[in-house]
Parts: C-alpha cells; sequence; structure tokens
C-alpha cells in the first residue's frame, strides 16, 4: 500500500515538474519569438526616428520592462539634426544624446554588458526617472570596436536580471541595433547631402522640383490652390565685390534662415540658384501668396544682416509668384509641361519686380495648357 503511494506521489511529482518545464518551454518560444520579432522591426527602420521611437515605446512594452533609456554618442550633432522633432535631453526623455565617450567608457570599461542590481550611480545615470529599478541589463552598442551608445533596460523585478545567468541574446540584440543605428545616419545623411543645398541647409533644386511634382498631385487631389514664389536677392553681386564672398555667403545664410523661420508648416523653401531661392505655399490662394509675399520682402528688408567682419550690410530682395488653379483641370494634362509653367511664369513675375526698381512683388498668371 505504502509503495503505491509513494508511486502515486512520484507521478503527481513528475506531473508538476513536466507542467513547469511546459511553461517554461512556453515562455521560452514566446521570448524568442518576441526576439526575432524585434529584430525585424529595427533592421526594417528606414529613419533613426522610426528605430528610436519603436525602442521607447513598442520594445519597452513587448518585454515589459519598468525602464528603457537609450544613449548615443553625438559629439557632431549630426543624430540631434536627423532627430529634429524629436524631444532629447529633456527632463523627461527616455534618449539621451552624449557629447563625449567618457560616460560610456565608465559603464563599459570592458566593453562587456552589466547586469544585475544597479549601483545609485547607474541608477542616476541610466535611469534618472525610475529610481526604483532593483535589476537591470546595460548594453553597450559597438561598431567597428568603437562604443557608440548605452541601451539600458530596467525592472522593478530584482529576479528578472541576475549577474548568475547569460543573456547572450541580448547582447546579439545590442548587436543588430548598433549595426543598425549606423545604416539609418549613413541612409539619412546621404539623402539629405543629396536634396539639401549645403551652405544654406534649404531644400536644393533637385528637391524642390520633386517637391513641386507631388504639390501638383495633392493640389490635384485636394482641389485646393498652391502658390510658387521665386525670390531674389537684389544686387547680391555688389555685395560680393564690396564685402568679400565670405560676407555674401553669410547673407544667403541668414536670408535662407529668415525664410525657414516665417514659412509656414507645410511651405517648402529651396535655394535654385545663386542668389535665388523658391518656395512653394500649398493651400494658398493668390491674395494670400502676395499678402506673404509683401510680408517677406519687407522683412528683408527692414532686417540688418552682417558681413564676415560683423560690417552692416543692407539687403532687399525682389518677388515674382504664381498661383496654380486646380480649377482647371486642362492644368494636369501634361505634368512635366505644368511645372515647366508655373516655374518659366514666377520667374517672368521675378523679371518684372527687378525690371520696375526691385524691392517689390508681382504676380504672373500660369498659362493653361492646351488640351490635345
Amino acid at each position: 500500500m505504502s509503495r503505491a503511494i509513494s508511486l502515486e506521489e512520484e507521478n503527481k511529482e513528475l506531473r508538476r515538474m513536466l507542467t513547469i518545464m511546459r511553461q517554461k518551454a512556453y515562455h521560452n518560444d514566446q521570448l524568442l519569438h518576441s526576439f526575432f520579432e524585434a529584430k525585424l522591426k529595427l533592421m526594417s527602420s528606414t529613419t533613426l526616428a522610426e528605430l528610436v521611437s519603436y525602442l521607447l515605446n513598442d520594445f519597452r512594452r513587448d518585454f515589459k520592462l519598468s525602464s528603457l533609456t537609450l544613449m548615443l554618442l553625438d559629439p557632431e550633432d549630426i543624430v540631434r539634426d536627423l532627430l529634429q522633432g524629436y524631444e532629447v535631453n529633456s527632463t523627461e526623455s527616455e534618449l539621451h544624446l552624449l557629447k563625449s565617450q567618457g560616460p560610456l567608457n565608465e559603464l563599459f570599461p570592458d566593453l562587456t554588458y552589466f547586469c544585475g542590481e544597479p549601483s545609485e550611480t547607474i541608477r542616476t545615470f541610466c535611469f534618472p526617472h525610475t529610481v526604483t529599478i532593483q535589476s537591470c541589463v546595460l548594453l553597450p552598442l559597438i561598431q567597428d570596436n568603437c562604443l557608440i551608445g548605452s541601451l539600458n533596460l530596467g525592472s522593478h523585478d530584482q529576479l528578472r536580471y541576475s549577474q548568475f545567468l547569460s543573456y547572450d541574446y541580448v547582447m546579439y540584440l545590442a548587436s543588430v541595433l548598433s549595426t543598425c543605428v549606423e545604416i539609418c545616419i549613413s541612409r539619412e545623411t546621404l539623402v539629405r547631402l543629396s536634396s539639401i543645398d549645403s551652405l544654406t541647409t534649404t531644400a536644393n533644386r533637385r528637391s524642390f522640383n520633386e517637391h513641386l511634382s507631388r504639390e501638383i498631385n495633392r493640389c490635384q487631389r485636394s482641389n485646393e490652390p498652391f502658390v510658387c514664389m521665386m525670390l531674389d536677392i537684389d544686387h547680391f553681386k555688389s555685395i560680393n565685390d564690396r564685402f568679400g564672398h565670405l560676407s555674401g555667403d553669410q547673407v544667403l545664410r541668414a536670408v535662407a534662415h529668415l525664410l525657414k523661420e516665417k514659412r509656414r508648416i507645410l511651405d517648402c523653401v529651396a535655394r535654385y540658384g545663386g542668389e535665388e531661392f523658391a518656395l512653394l505655399l500649398p493651400s494658398c490662394s493668390l491674395d494670400t501668396g502676395l499678402r506673404l509675399a509683401e510680408e517677406l520682402r519687407r522683412t528683408i528688408s527692414e532686417t540688418p544682416f552682417y558681413g564676415q567682419e560683423g560690417e552692416s550690410i543692407q539687403v532687399t530682395c525682389s518677388i515674382g509668384l504664381t498661383v496654380c488653379d486646380p480649377k482647371h483641370p486642362q492644368y494636369y494634362r501634361d505634368v512635366e509641361k505644368l511645372k515647366s509653367n508655373l516655374i518659366s511664369s514666377a520667374d517672368q513675375a521675378l523679371y518684372r519686380s527687378k525690371h520696375n526698381g526691385r524691392n517689390c512683388v508681382h504676380h504672373q498668371p500660369c498659362p493653361m495648357l492646351i488640351s490635345p
């Protein structure tokens, strides 16, 4: 009888252990699935902002983390520029951009991850907004044997991350993340170089033409007009001749900064060539376009500009504009021809402004396309 009871108890214990093992296997399978999902999402991120947003939101939620912070080395503000509009280094941000490698070297003196109970220094530096973290993994982000950042995972559970366990899978994820960060930065930098004027940091001529094509298509769908505007700095050659080309470059940068500062959210500002700028104003009527152009003209004429040596330079501009009116459907029979007509009409209006004494605004209607 006792032997039967013993066998029954042994079977119960075996069933209990089997249940535990099944639960662990299921948990590990889910973890592995989440791990591969995270890898795919990281690798499919096309921009740095998209990658950072995924880490700080979806990744943290999917892995049930109490806290997640990301630190990236950014001595030349390249990352900051790519993340324009994304909150960094604020009192509530979980993303921090570091000017020097010093703090990373202190966290990872031997380039390996830290796992276990965080010290007070780690809590303060890595988890400043969640000081109750009881266990953590600090993952070095390494590219070409150089520390480029740190991904910090924190938990309120003291047993979640233990120094006695191996976390090779998260180290592998960190290596994937390091590569993805570098790829996103390189890709976006190349895109910016191909679409942005290096002197003024406005869009370049190629990018403006692409914006113009998209705006024509949008205009056709939305049935809203838009304005195409050309702006030219008056007597710019004399600025170069009198104050030097470095001062001329400084004036170009200052005018470009003013145009970007005064534009509406959806407006496009581009350096079209030399001292000439082109602007696209979506959802804008002729009356509104003329008013905005006059405001720009007046603002530029009243703004003090300075050369390379601090010398005061008086600057005025001439502006010409035209309107793409969706009331004329025959516009859209040939988009390339319409683009050419819009730019030509704005140029003609600009020429009238220059011919009539400069420092003024003129409008030139855009001719309708002849239906085939």
